[in-house]
């Protein structure tokens, strides 16, 4: 990215992640932020990140917050789980069988030298739902949804990680911190690409 580009990319970054804290969205952006380092991280954080991302797979964002609200709001108040709440089989047999051998797969994840490709193993995440995770667990991963996808190629890259790691770098965002800002503002603005254009963020 050159010198022109770098400094429009920024004040585009930083434009939508002002935005993004106007409208009440800094908490998201500081729970992103200040994810611990793996080593710190307990295997309840673990299971609560892999359960969001399972449950979230293939929802609108606000279905899949009241199904999980619904599966850890009793484990909140009475230390169990209602699996219940989660109607999909697949999705219901893969959470019970990391929660089974939560000790196991836990451990495992430490230990493991390629984590991308350990998360991919675990069950019902794919090759999108993997990067998903791995950001939530603090890993600099950028998660390829479709907003992340358009919003990189507006800039001509075809690799979601490289643009976000390239905005990390200007901006000294974490990559996961950068998805986030961009993800949230394209799932709050209706025809983000276009307003990016319209606005001069980005050349035709």
């Amino acid at each position: 990215m050159k010198g022109d580009m770098k400094k429009k990319v920024k004040n585009i970054y930083e434009n939508i992640k002002k935005q993004l804290i106007d409208k009440g969205y800094q908490k998201e952006i500081d729970w992103c932020a200040n994810i611990p380092p793996l080593d710190k991280l307990d295997k309840m954080y673990f299971f609560n990140e892999y359960c969001w991302v399972v449950i979230n797979t293939g929802m609108k964002n606000q279905v899949a917050e009241k199904i999980f609200n619904n599966f850890w709001g009793d484990y909140l108040g009475t230390g169990t789980f209602n699996f219940e709440a989660i109607k999909h089989p697949q999705k219901h047999l893969a959470i019970k069988k990391i929660y089974d051998r939560l000790d196991f797969y836990f451990d495992q994840l430490k230990k493991s030298k390629n984590k991308l490709l350990f998360l991919k193993s675990l069950p019902f995440i794919g090759d999108i739902t993997k990067y998903h995770l791995a950001r939530n667990l603090g890993l600099d991963y950028a998660k390829p949804d479709r907003h992340l996808v358009r919003i990189s190629n507006l800039f001509e890259y075809d690799n979601v990680q490289t643009f976000c790691k390239e905005v990390a770098d200007i901006s000294g965002d974490k990559i996961g911190v950068v998805d986030i800002v961009f993800w949230r503002f394209a799932t709050l603005t209706d025809q983000y690409l276009e307003l990016i254009k319209r606005e001069g963020l980005c050349d035709d």
